[in-house]
């Protein structure tokens, strides 16, 4: 009756959805808290030239057995420890530059590679590119499932490792804290995750899903707590509206998801200026010396306000 109702197609894509708003929810938060939000580009985009390796890898016979969704594992690896290694002093700036490297590097390994494979096989190079969630077999969505309750386990484990690491790396380590591991751990399993979303539904929509959400959310919430969860409504809703409109407007759900999900960022930032401009309104109106305001709870550390205002 339910595959009457609903076609499975259909299915795969709403749960495919869920798993991807929960890797965003995780992966994308803390990307965004460590200043790492071209990461998520990177990454994806190091897929097709890892998916590049394993076809050249099979058509060569070389390795008949290497899958290219092994060589994405393996070049979303090298990522994030070229952006690890970079980032071990603790400034963003030059993790970003080390993902643009090994980005550059990852992408110019798939155009060389795509001159020794099969044209039939080029295709599956760039369907990491584009993707599709309505295209996802079962075997996508054990993949994601597995990657969403992976991701999910690892934060919530390691919650306040992730939180310190990601705003004060140099604090942490100066407080006793093994800060190098947990920044190593945090960005090869979000780079992992990551690389099996894109296989799933494509760079694209992986990358606008994974930052735009958590850079909105980022602008109005200030508890972590709260980010995740504001981070994963946001992504679910963008992604079940992209699939809604595939359907009344014939358009590609990817792209009207990844729509949504950069619209969030800018309403967010509406959004906190009437906020500013509301408290700026208050705060000019006097008030009696006994009467004190009680800062807001947070459970970010002191230094992640100024990092993030």
């Amino acid at each position: 009756m339910i595959d009457i109702i609903i076609p499975p197609f259909l299915m795969r894509a709403v749960i495919g959805a869920v798993f991807i708003a929960i890797v965003a929810s995780t992966s994308g938060t803390f990307l965004v808290f460590r200043g790492l939000s071209f990461m998520a580009s990177g990454v994806a985009h190091a897929a097709l030239g890892g998916a590049a390796l394993g076809l050249f890898l099979q058509d060569s016979g070389i390795a008949p057995w290497f899958d290219p969704i092994l060589g994405a594992l393996l070049f979303a690896v090298f990522v994030a420890l070229v952006t690890g290694y970079a980032g071990e002093s603790g400034l963003a700036e030059k993790m970003e530059v080390a993902v643009g490297v090994s980005f550059a590097l990852s992408m110019s390994i798939a155009v060389f590679l795509m001159y020794y494979i099969p044209p039939t096989d080029v295709p599956q190079i760039w369907g990491y590119l584009i993707g599709d969630i309505l295209l996802l077999l079962d075997f996508d969505i054990v993949m994601l499932a597995g990657t969403a309750l992976l991701v999910l386990f690892v934060t919530l484990m390691f919650n306040k490792e992730f939180v310190y690491v990601s705003v004060d790396m140099e604090g942490s380590l100066a407080h006793g804290l093994n800060a190098r591991a947990y920044h190593y751990l945090m960005l090869i399993t979000f780079a992992l995750a990551i690389a099996l979303a894109t296989k799933a539904v494509g760079a694209i929509l992986v990358y606008a899903i994974m930052v735009a959400p958590a850079a909105a959310s980022n602008e109005l919430v200030r508890s972590v707590r709260g980010v995740i969860v504001v981070v994963f409504c946001i992504a679910l809703l963008s992604e079940l509206t992209g699939l809604a409109a595939s359907f009344a407007f014939r358009a590609s759900p990817s792209a009207i998801a990844g729509i949504l999900a950069a619209l969030s960022y800018v309403v967010a930032l509406q959004i906190k200026k009437m906020r500013e401009r509301a408290n700026g309104r208050a705060g000019s109106v006097s008030t009696p010396p006994d009467v004190t305001e009680e800062p807001l709870e947070t459970d970010l550390p002191q230094s992640d306000a100024n990092h993030r205002h």
